[in-house]
C-alpha cells in the first residue's frame, strides 16, 4: 500500500539535483560497464545484431504498481566520460561508451533525442570484425564528418590489368583521347578498386569527403601496418594546413601512429575518433602468412624473394629491408616509411601496389605486386633499344601513371629504367621504387639532392641554397629513359668529356647538351626527337608539363600531313622549333648493351594464367626486379670484372664513369651513377626501430 505521507508530487530523479526534505535516500544506480552491457543484452539478440536502440529510462511517479516492474524494463543510461587519449597500444578504458557512441544528453532533457539512446557499448561497430577483416573505426565527434567510417582490410593488390591505352604503338589516337581515358579511369575508380589506404579530403576519390576549403584535396590517409604480430593503424599527413591528432599537429609528409582513443582533427573542420576493433587477433606475422621461395634480387639495402600468401596461393615480390644501426639507418627508415604512406595512398594501373607491410624484429618487408619480366633495363640491354611502336606503348602508359601522381601533388624523383618493370611480353609497365617519392603542394618545391646522376634534372643539381625544384623533375627523367629507349645510350655521359668538349656530366645536364648522333638516331622520326627536346628543356618554366607530353603528336601516333615521321635531310622546318643541328653529328657512343651483361638465369612457372617469371642475372649477380634503391646504372668497372666470366671481360668495355672526377655532384655520385641523397631534415618523428 502506498505511504500517504511521502511527497505525492515528485519529479523524477533524473530531473532533480537535490533530495527534498523528509525524501528517503534514495541509492544512485551506477552506469554499467560494456563488459555488464554485453552480460545483459546478449550480442547475439536482434537488438544488438541489428544497431537497434533502447527505450530511455521509464520515468515513475507514486504509484500502486511495484518498483520493481518498472525497474526490470529500464536501463540507467550511461554517464559521458571524458576522452580517453593517454592509453597505450590497444588498451581500452573499463568504461567508456558514451565516449565511445560520441552522443548524449543533459540530465534535464526529455526531448526526442534522449527518449532513444543506443545500445551501452558501440553502437558502430560490425558485428563480425575478424570476418569482415576490421582493424578500426573513426567514430564523428561533430556532424561535419558524417557518419562512422569502418576501416576494413581491402584487396587493393594485384592491381587489375587494364586494357592498354594502345595495343602495338601504331594507333593513332585523337587530341584529348588519353586525357579522357584517365577521366574515364578515375570515374570508375569510385566504385572499382581502391587504394589500400583510406582517404580523407575533397578529392571526389576519398574515403570521407570533406568540401570545406581549407581541407587540402587529399587531406590524410589512415592505413594498417603489422607490427610485431600486432595490427597497428598509421595516420600519414599529406595536407599543407594541417591534420591534428589529439590537438598536436602531425605535419605534412609525417605519420603518427593511432592508439585507442586518439581524437582527430582535419583542421578544425571535421573531429573524429579512433577506435580499435573489440576482435583480439592473435599474432601473425609475415611467415605465419606467407611461404618464402627463392630469391629474386640482392641490393644494398633489400633483398627480394617470391613468395607465396598461404590462404590464397597467389604469388608476389617480398621486399626484405634488414635492420642495421649506423647514421644512415634514420634516412632509410624514413624512404621505406615514405614508399609505404605513397603505395598506400594510390590505386592506378600503371603503378606497382603494395599488398602488405611487417614491421618485426629481422627486418621490414612489403610485400609488393610481381612484375615477371624484369625491369626496362634488362630488355633495353638484351635488346640494345626499342622500336618507337614499342617506346610509344610503354611511354603511354608511364605518361598516364605519372599524370595520375602529379594530379594529386606527388613527385617520384627517381624514374629510371631500373625502376620501370615489364609484367609481360606484351610491354604492360608498372613504376615502382617510391622510396624518393614525395608529396608537395600544388605551388610547392623542395630542395633535396636525390635521384639518379644521369637522370637528375638541372635544377636539382643547383647548389642547396638555390635548389628549387617542382613535379617538373620527373617530365626530365622520362625525357632521358625516353632517349635511353630509342637509341640505346643515355644523352649525357661522362664518355663526352673531350678537350673540344670539356663539359663533365653535371656540366652537360644543367646546360642541356645533348644532341641525337648519327648513324643511331638515323631511323627515328622528327615527331619524336621534337617531344624530347621539350621534356629535356632546361628553363623549367618552358618544359613540357605531363599533360602536355601526353597530347604530344608522337605520343598520339597523329601527323599532321606536313609532319613526317621519316629523318631524312629534306624535313628542316616540318616541326617548328626542332633544332636539326642536333641530327646526323657522326659520333660515336657507348651503347648500355656493351657495357653491361645481362641474361635469363632462371625461368619459374607459374599459375596458369600468368606468364612466367623471368630471373635475371645482370654483370654476374641476380637483379632485383622490384626496386631496391641499387641505383647502378652502370656496372662499375672494378665490380664488372670482378664478377664476370673471362670470356665476358674481353666483350665488354670499360664504363663511362670510370674516370668520373671523385668530387663530381658534391661528392654524391662517386663513380657510376649511385643514389643521391641530401641531408633533408626527418620527414617522420624520430623513432627508435624495434
Amino acid at each position: 500500500m502506498t505511504d500517504k505521507t511521502a511527497p505525492q508530487t515528485e519529479k523524477s530523479q533524473l530531473k532533480r539535483a537535490l533530495q527534498s526534505a523528509g525524501e528517503e535516500e534514495t541509492e544512485v544506480k551506477k552506469p554499467r560497464t560494456e563488459p555488464e552491457a554485453r552480460r545483459v543484452h546478449d550480442p547475439a539478440t536482434p537488438l544488438k545484431s541489428q544497431n537497434a536502440a533502447f527505450p530511455s529510462p521509464v520515468t515513475h511517479k507514486g504509484s500502486t504498481a511495484t518498483e520493481a516492474d518498472y525497474k526490470d524494463g529500464t536501463v540507467t543510461p550511461p554517464n559521458p566520460t571524458p576522452q580517453t587519449t593517454g592509453s597505450s597500444g590497444n588498451d581500452r578504458p573499463k568504461d567508456d561508451s558514451a565516449s565511445r557512441t560520441g552522443l548524449s544528453s543533459p540530465p534535464s532533457d526529455t526531448q526526442p533525442y534522449s527518449q532513444f539512446v543506443y545500445p551501452p557499448g558501440p553502437w558502430y561497430e560490425v558485428q563480425d570484425e575478424e570476418g569482415e577483416g576490421v582493424w578500426g573505426y573513426l567514430v564523428p565527434l561533430d556532424t561535419v564528418f558524417g557518419d562512422p567510417l569502418v576501416l576494413k582490410r581491402r584487396s587493393a593488390c594485384p592491381m587489375p590489368h587494364a586494357p592498354p591505352a594502345v595495343a602495338t604503338g601504331k594507333e593513332s589516337m585523337r587530341p584529348g583521347a588519353l586525357e579522357r581515358q584517365e577521366e574515364e579511369y578515375d570515374k570508375k575508380k569510385k566504385d572499382g578498386v581502391p587504394a589500400g589506404g583510406y582517404l580523407i579530403g575533397r578529392h571526389a576519390e576519398c574515403d570521407r569527403i570533406i568540401t570545406a576549403p581549407t581541407v587540402s584535396n587529399r587531406h590524410c590517409v589512415l592505413f594498417m601496418e603489422n607490427k610485431s604480430g600486432s595490427k597497428v593503424a598509421i595516420l600519414e599527413d599529406l595536407s599543407a594546413n594541417g591534420t591534428f591528432v589529439n590537438d598536436a599537429l602531425v605535419g605534412r609528409n609525417k605519420r603518427r601512429e593511432l592508439r585507442e582513443g586518439d581524437e582527430i582533427s582535419i583542421v578544425n573542420e571535421a573531429k573524429c575518433s579512433f577506435r580499435y576493433p573489440r576482435a583480439t587477433h592473435a599474432p601473425n606475422g609475415f611467415r605465419q602468412q606467407y611461404s618464402v621461395q627463392e630469391q629474386l634480387g640482392k641490393g644494398h639495402f633489400a633483398s627480394v624473394y617470391l613468395c607465396i600468401e598461404k590462404a590464397t596461393g597467389m604469388r608476389y615480390a617480398v621486399k626484405k629491408f634488414e635492420k642495421r644501426n649506423g647514421p644512415s639507418e634514420r634516412s632509410r627508415v624514413e624512404g621505406l616509411q615514405q614508399e609505404i604512406a605513397v603505395l598506400m595512398s594510390v590505386s592506378h594501373p600503371s603503378l606497382l601496389c603494395l599488398k602488405d607491410t611487417f614491421d618485426e624484429a629481422d627486418g621490414v618487408y612489403l610485400v609488393l605486386e610481381l612484375a615477371a619480366e624484369g625491369e626496362l633495363f634488362n630488355w633495353i640491354v638484351m635488346k640494345q633499344k626499342l622500336s618507337e611502336a614499342e617506346t610509344r606503348k610503354v611511354f603511354v602508359q608511364l605518361f598516364q601513371g605519372v599524370k595520375y601522381l602529379h594530379d594529386r601533388n606527388i613527385v617520384h624523383r627517381d624514374i629510371k629504367p631500373e625502376n620501370i618493370l615489364l609484367c609481360d611480353k606484351d610491354l604492360t609497365v608498372k613504376l615502382a621504387d617510391f622510396g624518393l617519392a614525395k608529396i608537395i603542394g600544388e605551388e610547392s618545391f623542395t630542395t633535396t639532392l636525390c635521384g639518379t646522376p644521369s637522370y637528375v634534372a638541372p635544377e636539382i643539381l643547383e647548389v642547396s641554397n638555390h635548389r628549387r625544384y617542382t613535379k617538373a623533375v620527373d617530365v626530365w627523367s622520362l625525357g632521358v629513359v625516353l632517349y635511353i629507349c630509342l637509341c640505346g645510350f643515355p644523352p649525357f655521359s661522362d664518355e663526352l668529356y673531350t678537350p673540344e668538349n670539356p663539359y663533365t656530366l653535371s656540366q652537360q645536364i644543367k646546360m642541356g647538351r645533348f644532341d641525337y648522333p648519327s648513324p643511331y638516331w638515323d631511323s627515328v622520326g622528327d615527331a619524336a626527337l621534337d617531344l624530347i627536346d621539350r621534356m629535356l628543356t632546361v628553363d623549367v618554366d618552358k618544359r613540357y608539363s605531363i599533360d602536355q607530353c601526353l597530347e604530344h603528336p608522337w605520343t598520339r601516333n597523329d601527323f599532321n600531313p606536313g609532319m613526317s615521321m621519316d629523318s631524312t635531310d629534306g624535313l628542316t622546318g616540318a616541326l617548328n622549333g626542332l633544332d636539326f643541328s642536333k641530327r646526323k653529328v657522326e659520333r660515336e657512343r657507348t651503347m648500355l648493351s656493351a657495357i653491361n651483361d645481362v641474361r635469363v638465369s632462371k625461368v619459374v612457372e607459374m599459375q596458369s594464367d600468368s606468364a612466367p617469371l623471368k630471373i635475371y642475372e645482370k654483370n654476374g649477380s641476380q637483379t632485383n626486379t622490384h626496386g631496391n634503391g641499387n641505383g647502378a646504372h652502370y656496372a662499375t668497372s672494378a665490380h664488372a670484372k670482378a664478377m664476370l666470366s673471362e670470356a665476358a671481360k674481353a666483350k665488354k668495355e670499360d664504363t663511362p664513369a670510370k674516370h668520373r672526377a671523385p668530387e663530381e655532384f658534391m661528392e654524391a655520385g662517386g663513380k657510376g651513377d649511385i643514389l643521391l641523397f641530401g641531408d633533408e631534415t626527418s620527414n617522420y618523428a624520430t623513432k627508435k626501430a624495434d
